[in-house]
């Protein structure tokens, strides 16, 4: 996660702006190719980028919002909107009490199987929930890669083949 990202999302945490106020604007904003392509460009000139977003219809109320978009606007950083959105997400799961786990693995997991691995993954990092978003990944073989809180718990059998391979390359 881009430390700038998640220094935002803070900030917007810390100024009372919800997550679904964030989750709203930024797509309103990203849906629309034109729109979205504008704000990210840099031939588009910062007092435009600002005039249009005090112009979008039913865009926002919220001033603390508002004004964050515009300071996207004046350093240049619409980019990393998504990023942003995504670290508030994460801010706003820790804040209570739960985790975001993405797990790539090469077909969808049983109930049983995603229950265990949450009860674990709580136990590790002290979580009381943790939301599993699964990723189906060919490549991973079987077994499955976790990611949570930047740790990886790579359980696949192609990690498996790697580190096979790499102790045969050592000797």
């Amino acid at each position: 996660m881009n430390t700038a990202a998640s220094r935002y999302a803070a900030a917007l945490q810390r100024a009372g702006c919800t997550l679904d106020g964030l989750r709203q604007t930024a797509a309103y904003l990203m849906d629309c190719a034109p729109l979205w392509q504008a704000l990210c460009s840099p031939a588009v000139e910062v007092r435009e980028k600002i005039a249009v977003l005090g112009r979008l219809p039913d865009f926002t109320s919220d001033a603390n919002l508002l004004h964050f978009y515009q300071i996207l606007a004046e350093k240049g950083r619409f980019g990393l909107l998504p990023e942003i959105v995504e670290a508030y997400r994460r801010l706003d799961l820790s804040s209570r009490g739960e985790g975001l786990c993405t797990l790539r693995c090469a077909r969808e997991p049983d109930d049983g199987q995603l229950a265990a691995l949450a009860r674990l993954l709580c136990k590790r990092h002290g979580y009381q929930a943790v939301t599993i978003e699964i990723v189906i990944d060919p490549d991973v073989l079987g077994g499955f890669v976790a990611e949570l809180d930047g740790v990886t718990y790579d359980q696949s059998v192609r990690g498996q083949l790697r580190a096979l391979a790499h102790s045969l390359q050592k000797g």
